[in-house]
């Protein structure tokens, strides 16, 4: 089980390093028109990873015998699938319309966005969930 910790905290912490660096950075540093190339760029790779990262936990949770461990580990590998697969290719074709000058796009990638960070949230509480839970009662 302390495998499957290690490998939530990686998650936990990728996740918080992207949430406060990356982005002040590339909005700090980059034209708007960069930032944007950017993360598109970036998004996809950083899911990607997490996917992976979020598989391997869900190995290590089965091989250390389930429980709600295994379930967190797949629920945070669905968010990482459904993040990369279906919600940002929509999320960039309406930011793409939006930027076109359609106001309905606007809205539809404004609510895309959130569930995406909504889903970037929960897998987030998730991997903490599983290492805070090592730290103070380990499995």
């Amino acid at each position: 089980m302390a495998l499957l910790a290690i490998i939530h905290a990686a998650i936990a912490g990728f996740m918080l390093f992207f949430t406060a660096v990356v982005p002040q950075a590339a909005f700090k540093t980059l034209s708007a028109k960069a930032v944007g190339a950017f993360l598109r760029v970036l998004f996809p790779r950083l899911f990607l990873f997490g996917l992976a990262l979020s598989l391997v936990a869900s190995g290590a949770a089965l091989a250390a015998g389930g429980g709600w461990q295994l379930h967190v580990s797949l629920a945070v590998a669905a968010g990482f699938a459904v993040n990369v697969f279906v919600l940002t290719p929509r999320i960039n074709f309406y930011r793409d319309r939006d930027l076109d000058g359609d106001a309905a796009a606007k809205r539809i990638f404004g609510l895309l966005h959130l569930a995406s960070v909504a889903i970037f949230l929960a897998q987030l509480a998730g991997s903490l969930a599983i290492v805070g839970m090592f730290l103070y009662a380990p499995f």
